[in-house]
């Protein structure tokens, strides 16, 4: 290249990273760049223009280095032996002289560099003396010797063979480590970079040689004292080392050094190990302090494979503690991580076992853990991300250390004394931040459940603590005070409120595990700590205030007295749910006399709580719920539980106050609503006992329907009630009283005006009353321009208002004959013979209302559609337009505070918009209904599945009017009719009923969602950035209920094909999959639609198709059908190649790519057409493709075939930015998960000492 060349060059480079350039203008210089990647000369003018001794600035020799870079990736195969030879120098010159002034970036460039050479090279003539030890012989699982020949002659390697086989590195390494303090550094970072390549990272170069260099690290990294004293001394690989002392020996002179200085100031020791000036005390300090973070670092990355012995001499664990005292919080987390690598492993050799817990396991090392733990000062109101971290390394690495108890091969014994450890571990639990907390629930959880661990005295001596902080726990988090310390931490470790409430919901399913296994284990003691509990807490004046306000606070500011007293009943029921199981699990000659004191002490309880009086209807109905819990324990204390149901009765009827507020009478009807599903699982809790009392039972019940101051939802509730009694109870004359409950409720089908209604859409319009809506309007004037917020509400209208409602709560019999069978048949087991009985009562009353139940869902899906409104007056389509409309707040989404959304449908009752909004409820809420009354049908067996028909006139009432639906009602109906429909059909009409319909359900879904997502992409594109707050919001909802559809979507395609491997799915998920697989009319639109959900812009669903595709894509392949591997080659490989080289998946890049490999292997045996996809859906040549398939073959694990992918990707969509290739080499770093140190038995992965036989 001329001097012009290199002028055009650094111009170009100008242009790159001038602010000022133009895209045009950066572009051609690109352009420009690329071009020279391509020169055969191009790895010589990389090494020039990096030189530091030709003075290019820092962004010049960073190209430069990358220019090296891309020609080691892409052509180190093709090159000759002087060019790589030539190249490995420069490499080594260009590391020799890295100056103090260089930044970071330029010396990682340069070790990047050094190993890319290294891993192609390094041991090479080992390979060639013993071929058997290619590729797929050594392996991180095996262990064994590998066989060799006998013949020492073999290993006299020529002059040549040594130079290609750069047995120089160690040596090259001991000269950088010697030479200077800057270069000191720089192998420390090749090295680091090394292991990461060999150990951590499945990487197809290091693949094809794996077992060579997993033998080597060892070779140069421990000494050969210590080899030779656990293996025999193997003088051929010896000849790769250059000292036989090893680099751990070499690395902790120098860490003692630095841990002399950075603990006592003292410098007495310095022996030349260290580059210091001692003349300036800060800069001393920072050298030490970022020495120390680099040597942790490297021995991060070796101690999990380095030999127990070699560890043991240079007293490493020692080193650890010592380092944890030191005040720097880089140095702590990096300490943490070795430890972390040390004992997260399995060690063979028993010795190595007992070297390792002596050392952890003592009050001295509980110390240190624990001042470290405190050292660590988080401000919940500014979180600092490395202290965070910090503590929560901390706490993780003492769960792994509770292994050693856990485990099966548990250190407990009976003179070994825990109570420090537990009491450290309990100090974690304890921390405000319910993420950090969480770490360690699952030990105590596995603890309590080993009897031969929990039982010991040391842990007994934690349990109080342990259960009154868990208890404290059992609070709602996400609706406590926004200025709550846990509330601030979840808001800081969760982006968005889906993800931060499932956390909740399972860190307090987690804690009330715990209560639960501690009042089972100690149910006297728990019971006197709950009565002392519950004292204190209803004495106190947050108690008396949750006792006595009517109108709590029940979110947020305010809500303490809310939340509080709703836990005290969780924590009951959670105190009941222990007791429950203790009964079941003990089973000493005691029980008897101690279940008859738990009783006695339970039934105090019960009746204490029945006559704790309540003001708040939201807490009244927690308090019903949590006396139904009780149920179990005393039902056959028959005065007891008569009381409990006498107070549900009377919550089923809780008065409406006068005067009072539209919220409080919205919690009374919840309420009574609630208590109507309280009273109904006292039926089903015990049913034998309320048969004793069942004539009364009726008296009563029909006393209060003759009242007739009950809604129908009440109504049915009562009679169910009577139902489940009568049917789940030894009760005689059961199918007469189930007739005299149910068919009354069913001949409504049959009313004509039920009939009428349902026949047409007119008639259905007429029976929602909007008829007389209508008339009413035009009493008022009201037109279709008219605003209803505006238009007050009259007496007429009130009057009106009140003769609809009534008629409005009996429109329709769904919800009644939903909840009659729903009630009924809840929680049976369908081979019990109560089942079966009811089963042979429902199923010929059910199947002729099923065409009815159809045109009711018809209907309404007609209702919505605009079409069918033509011919009405303007005045009244404009108010069933109204009625149509949803409404929603969203938090994070809507712009509307949740308070003023509240209050604006409250005003909205008192002007004409309250019918509008009126009728819209009814309507939703009988869809809603219909939807879950099919659901309830499928669980009647084969009811809905004897008539293959049903399937598509099933279809055909959902989605046949389909323009009015929303997204949010296509969620609901995947969730609640079509999901249900697929999972609980029997199997022996799963294959004729789903043939007819989930083809029809397929094609139609993926529709939508592709009409909907490319409105969403359209609508995107339009934003002109001058959109009101108001537009964005509704734009932000719209696609956020479009995403929640894809996952109910994803969701539903998952119940079918299930996303694990066949062997581990359950019986009948692999006869899904196989229905799916072996019938191409089903499995045609199955593809097409994953294959669409796969390209959506929303990671999250994309991520899960793709976990879907990965699991059958075996199965797919091996069909060998045609049509089907022209799916996979026309539609499926197109996306996930897409999908790879698009930035945004970049989180499902990693399963995108397992699968494509597969499907990559099983179509290449049948043709060239992959190999011809890949390369020019990539734009790569010929070489590059032929190179990729010679290091994919070669691969034997599929992590290894899914880098190899990555790896030809990264280059080839870098857009010339070799620094893509380092950046996803970064992120698979930290994604290599600890797997790969639990399989790495005493610190050895194969090939060590067995690289070759010198037995004779």
């Amino acid at each position: 290249m001329s001097a012009e060349g290199i002028s055009q060059i650094i111009t170009s480079l100008d242009i790159i990273y001038n602010p000022a350039s133009t895209n045009a203008q950066r572009q051609e210089a690109q352009g420009f760049l690329e071009t020279i990647k391509a020169l055969p000369d191009c790895p010589y003018w990389g090494y020039q223009l990096a030189l530091i001794d030709n003075g290019y600035n820092n962004i010049v020799r960073h190209f430069a280095l990358n220019l090296l870079l891309s020609s080691i990736t892409s052509y180190y195969h093709d090159w000759d032996r002087p060019k790589k030879l030539a190249v490995r120098s420069w490499i080594v010159e260009l590391a020799t002289k890295v100056s103090p002034q260089d930044p970071h970036y330029l010396k990682s460039k340069i070790a990047f560099l050094w190993v890319e050479i290294a891993k192609r090279c390094w041991g090479e003539c080992l390979l060639k003396q013993n071929p058997s030890l290619a590729a797929g012989l050594g392996n991180i699982e095996n262990t064994d010797p590998l066989a060799v020949p006998e013949n020492k002659d073999v290993y006299q390697f020529t002059e040549e063979e040594k130079i290609d086989s750069w047995m120089s590195m160690d040596s090259n390494l001991l000269e950088l480590w010697n030479h200077s303090q800057i270069t000191r550094e720089l192998s420390l970072i090749i090295m680091k970079t090394l292991f990461e390549d060999i150990y951590l990272l499945d990487d197809p170069i290091v693949s094809k040689r794996r077992t060579v260099l997993i033998s080597l690290c060892p070779e140069i990294v421990v000494a050969e004292r210590i080899l030779s004293a656990k293996y025999e001394q193997n003088d051929t690989v010896r000849l790769f080392v250059s000292q036989s002392e090893g680099w751990l020996l070499q690395w902790c002179q120098v860490l003692d050094e630095c841990i002399q200085f950075l603990i006592f100031n003292d410098l007495s020791n310095n022996n030349s190990n260290v580059f210091v000036n001692n003349s300036d005390i800060n800069t001393t300090k920072s050298y030490y302090l970022d020495t120390t973070v680099k040597l942790l670092e490297i021995l991060k990355i070796s101690l999990f494979w380095i030999i127990p012995l070699a560890l043991k001499e240079v007293d490493i664990i020692t080193k650890l503690f010592k380092l944890l005292t030191i005040d720097d919080m880089r140095i702590k987390l990096l300490t943490i991580e070795c430890f972390d690598s040390l004992y997260n492993k399995p060690y063979s050799n028993p010795e190595d076992n007992e070297w390792l817990v002596n050392s952890a396991f003592n009050n001295t090392a509980y110390e240190i853990f624990f001042e470290t733990y405190k050292s660590v000062q988080i401000n919940y109101e500014d979180i600092d991300y490395d202290d965070y971290t910090l503590q929560k390394k901390i706490v993780e690495f003492l769960i792994i250390l509770s292994d050693y108890i856990t485990s099966k091969e548990s250190i407990k014994t009976s003179d070994r004394d825990f109570t420090n450890f537990y009491k450290l571990i309990l100090e974690t639990t304890k921390n405000e931040s319910p993420s950090v907390s969480a770490i360690s629930l699952q030990f105590w959880c596995t603890m309590l459940r080993a009897d031969e661990l929990s039982d010991q005295p040391d842990f007994e001596s934690v349990l109080p603590e342990l259960l009154e902080n868990c208890a404290n726990r059992l609070i709602n988090y996400v609706d406590s005070d926004p200025e709550s310390i846990p509330l601030q931490y979840l808001n800081y470790d969760f982006d968005n409120q889906s993800d931060q409430q499932s956390f909740v919901s399972d860190f307090k399913k987690m804690n009330d595990d715990i209560v639960r296994i501690i009042v089972c284990k100690k149910p006297k003691d728990a019971l006197m700590w709950l009565a002392e509990r519950l004292n204190n807490f209803f004495s106190s004046l947050l108690g008396m205030e949750s006792l006595n306000n009517l109108n709590l606070t029940y979110k947020g500011k305010g809500s303490e007295a809310y939340i509080t007293a709703y836990s005290q009943f969780s924590i009951i029921e959670t105190c009941v749910r222990g007791i429950t199981r203790w009964q079941i699990w003990y089973k000493e000659d005691d029980a008897q006399e101690i279940k008859a004191y738990l009783t006695d002490q339970v039934d105090n309880l019960c009746k204490l709580l029945i006559m704790l009086q309540i003001q708040n209807p939201v807490l009244v109905r927690k308090q019903i719920q949590t006396l139904v819990q009780f149920t179990p324990l005393l039902k056959d204390l028959n005065s007891t539980m008569f009381k409990v149901l006498e107070r549900v009765i009377e919550t089923c009827t809780f008065p409406y106050p006068e005067n009072a507020s539209d919220e409080e009478l919205e919690n009374i009807r919840d309420l009574r609503a609630s208590s109507g599903t309280e009273l109904n699982r006292l039926a089903y809790l015990m049913p034998e006992s309320l048969k004793n009392i069942f004539s009364e039972l009726e008296a009563v019940i029909d006393t209060i329907l003759s009242q007739k101051e009950l809604i129908s939802h009440e109504i049915v509730a009562f009679k169910s009630f009577l139902l489940v009694v009568s049917q789940r109870s030894s009760l005689e004359n059961k199918e007469e009283t189930f007739k005299r409950i149910v068919d009354p409720e069913l001949m409504a089908w049959s009313d004509p005006n039920t009939m009428k209604g349902l026949s047409d859409l007119h008639w259905f319009m007429e029976r929602l009353g909007i008829v007389k809506i209508a008339e009413y309007f035009r009493s008022r004037g009201i037109t279709a321009s008219t605003n209803l917020l505006e238009a007050q509400m009259d007496e007429t209208g009130r009057q009106l208002k009140k003769q609809l409602k009534d008629q409005w709560s009996s429109v329709f019999p769904i919800r009644a004959t939903r909840i009659l069978i729903q009630y009924s048949i809840e929680k049976l087991d369908h081979e019990s013979e109560t089942y079966k009985n009811l089963l042979k009562l429902w199923q010929p009353r059910v199947e002729p209302i099923l065409p009815y139940i159809f045109q009711l869902i018809y209907q309404i899906q007609a209702y919505h559609n605009p079409a069918n409104w033509v011919g009405l007056p303007d005045e009244v389509q404009s108010f069933v337009k109204y009625t149509t409309m949803e409404r929603f707040w969203q938090q994070g989404i809507s712009i509307q505070s949740r308070e003023s959304f509240v209050d604006e449908n409250v005003k909205a009752m008192h002007t004409l918009r309250d019918f509008a909004d009126s009728v819209g409820h009814i309507i939703r809420y009988t869809r809603e209904y219909s939807y879950l009354m099919i659901g309830t049908i499928t669980e009647l067996e084969e009811t809905l599945y004897v008539d293959p028909k049903n399937a598509s006139l099933l279809w055909k009432a959902l989605t046949e009017e389909s323009v009015g639906i929303t997204l949010h009602s296509w969620r609901h109906m995947i969730n609640l009719v079509v999901r249900n429909v697929i999972k609980n059909c029997p199997m022996d009409y799963f294959d004729l009923f789903m043939l007819g319909f989930l083809p029809q359900v397929f094609i139609k879904l993926d529709e939508l969602l592709l009409q909907r997502w490319n409105r969403v992409y359209e609508k995107g594109l339009r934003l002109e950035g001058n959109e009101s707050d108001e537009q964005l919001s509704e734009e932000m909802l719209e696609e956020h209920m479009l995403r929640q559809l894809t996952q109910v979507i994803d969701r539903m395609l998952i119940d079918i094909a299930g996303q694990k491997v066949r062997t581990s799915l359950t019986d009948r998920q692999k006869e899904t999959r196989e229905f799916l697989i072996y019938n191409f009319e089903v499995l045609a639109p199955f593809l097409k639609l994953l294959c669409d959900i796969i390209s959506f812009r929303d990671t999250r669903c994309s991520f899960n198709a793709i976990l879907i595709l990965r699991h059958i894509s075996q199965e797919l392949v091996g069909l060998n059908d045609e049509r089907v591997d022209k799916i996979i080659l026309e539609n499926i490989m197109p996306i996930l190649i897409d999908l790879i080289c698009d930035k945004f998946y970049t989180d499902a890049h990693s399963e995108a790519a397992y699968t494509l490999s597969i499907l990559y292997i099983g179509e290449r045996f049948k043709s060239d057409y992959p190999l011809q996809l890949l390369k020019n859906k990539l734009g790569v040549n010929q070489e590059t493709m032929a190179n990729f398939e010679n290091v994919f073959s070669a691969c034997q694990k599929s992590r290894e075939r899914k880098n190899c992918l990555l790896t030809l990707f990264n280059n080839a969509r870098n857009d010339g930015n070799p620094d893509a290739y380092i950046e996803q080499r970064n992120k698979m770093i930290q994604g290599a998960t600890r797997a790969k140190k639990k399989n790495t038995v005493d610190g050895l992965e194969g090939g060590l000492g067995g690289l070759f036989n010198t037995d004779d």
